[in-house]
């Protein structure tokens, strides 16, 4: 497969599309596409109807708003989405200075001193709701793990990246969404010594595990830089993957 060869300002460009069928391993395959998009995923749309639609957060272990991508949507999001987001239950009170992620239990996650969400590796739904200049109705924010500060060995914290796409998709099924778009997770600073191919890679894989649901068409990632839309496609070539009919 050719490198992509795109301008860096690229937005809302579809820059490869694959079919993920029963030849790729899941039991009880329903059909849809993975979509390599390019530009910011703010500006995801799904004409066919916003309200089943959703963008996935790349939000931090703070839960409340943070730099890169999960900054970006809580601009976009406005005060209805930061709403949503603080109007999740809070589970218990801590100390996030003198409290680590091993001291919390596998249903919670620290948020400042509030603990309201759940721990890395999962994911979470706000939404249906009307969300600033989003063009979507849902926004699922999912915790991959930070590998720069990760209590865990790396192995153990690609596990939690691969759970953190399974358990969006299983959110999206929850809700019976058309439409999910992915920030890349864990796939900046916050990688730490792994390569972007190993952190692309698991993402790739994961959406390739999931089964599918009828309603479900389209599972977008967004490679914001031509350098990981480059990777993505070595992967998808390498492992095998369809493309879609145009």
């Amino acid at each position: 497969m050719d490198s992509i060869a795109q301008p860096e300002e690229t937005r809302l460009e579809r820059l490869g599309s694959y079919t993920i069928n029963a030849s790729m391993g899941a039991k009880d395959r329903t059909n849809f596409d993975l979509i390599f998009s390019g530009g910011s995923v703010i500006d995801f749309v799904y004409p066919n109807n916003p309200t089943k639609a959703t963008i996935v957060n790349a939000a931090n272990g703070e839960c409340l708003g943070g730099g890169g991508a999960d900054g970006a949507i809580s601009s976009a999001g406005g005060p209805n989405l930061l709403n949503d987001r603080l109007a999740l239950p809070i589970i218990k009170s801590i100390q996030s200075s003198s409290t680590s992620e091993d001291d919390i239990s596998e249903d919670e996650i620290y948020c400042e001193i509030n603990v309201r969400w759940r721990p890395t590796g999962n994911a979470k739904l706000s939404g249906p709701g009307e969300y600033g200049s989003l063009k979507v109705s849902n926004v699922i924010h999912a915790v991959g793990p930070n590998y720069l500060n990760c209590n865990t060995m790396p192995e153990e914290a690609d596990a939690l990246l691969r759970s953190a796409y399974a358990k969006s998709l299983e959110l999206a099924e929850e809700s019976d969404l058309e439409a999910v778009a992915f920030c890349l997770l864990s796939a900046g600073m916050f990688r730490g010594d792994r390569t972007l191919d190993h952190v692309l890679r698991i993402a790739v894989e994961a959406v390739c595990d999931f089964k599918g649901y009828d309603s479900l068409c389209d599972v977008h990632t967004w490679p914001f830089s031509l350098k990981k839309a480059d990777a993505l496609a070595k992967i998808a070539q390498e492992i095998g993957l369809e493309k879609a009919n145009s």
